[in-house]
């Protein structure tokens, strides 16, 4: 009886871990990083070579492509930062994204990341990618493939804030794909329609969501605050150190 109890146990922390070990919220980053960083290091081992004898044009084009690379890693870290800073504030907000099922039931994927502020089109500061699959009208798609959304927050002071914003638009709009995909077509595809609202029309129940969860971040954070005595730095001043250290 007590080796069985032990065995339960056992399977109960085994079930634990792998449930939290599987984040669908993720670096949007991720994907690519381990041939990011292959690639910086055989660049910098090429331009560092004595015998390499490049010609002033080639190494002009290595020092670019390495500046390249070192801001795309950079740009990961900082993601991941900023990620882990939002779980550690709004762990409520982040499990309910992190285990979050479309209409078939199916786990989702919400990949996150914090861009330069001049890549953000529309002058948006945070955005959520909206579309479906042809085969299956409530299967969320972004570039990454099926079953997965793509957020894109700029890199600024209030880019925590955003990102719980943008939580709450995923929130709804993964849930409620279809409906909602037709409530867009209506109200924003249209010429008349000023795009920087996109997502916060009076009625648009994606844009209440988006509020709701921002305002409970702003409140969590305030708790956070006041029983940590610790603030978020700026994702600038983050971005500034990372880049350093590299």
């Amino acid at each position: 009886m007590r080796l069985k109890k032990i065995i339960t146990l056992f399977v109960l922390i085994y079930c634990i871990a792998l449930s939290t070990s599987m984040a669908d919220i993720r670096n949007g980053y991720e994907s690519e990083i381990k041939g990011m960083r292959a690639s910086l290091e055989r660049l910098t081992e090429l331009l560092d070579d004595p015998e390499s004898n490049l010609s002033f044009f080639k190494r002009s084009i290595i020092k670019s492509n390495i500046y390249k690379l070192e801001e795309y890693i950079a740009y990961f870290e900082l993601t991941e930062k900023l990620i882990e800073q939002f779980r550690t504030i709004a762990p409520a907000l982040y499990l309910e994204i992190d285990t979050l099922n479309d209409p078939t039931g199916q786990r989702v994927t919400v990949y996150v990341k914090f861009v330069p502020e001049k890549e953000m089109q529309l002058a948006a500061d945070g955005t959520t990618n909206i579309d479906q699959c042809n085969d299956d009208k409530n299967v969320y798609q972004s570039e990454y493939g099926p079953r997965t959304v793509l957020i894109k927050i700029a890199s600024v002071a209030r880019s925590l804030s955003l990102l719980a914003h943008e939580f709450g638009h995923v929130k709804y709009q993964v849930t409620n794909l279809a409906e909602y995909i037709e409530y867009y077509r209506l109200n924003y595809l249209n010429d008349s329609f000023n795009s920087t609202y996109v997502g916060h029309n009076s009625t648009d129940r994606s844009g209440h969501a988006a509020a709701e969860f921002e305002n409970v971040f702003r409140r969590l954070y305030s708790v956070y605050k006041r029983t940590s005595g610790e603030e978020v730095g700026s994702p600038l001043a983050l971005l500034h150190a990372i880049r350093k250290h590299m």
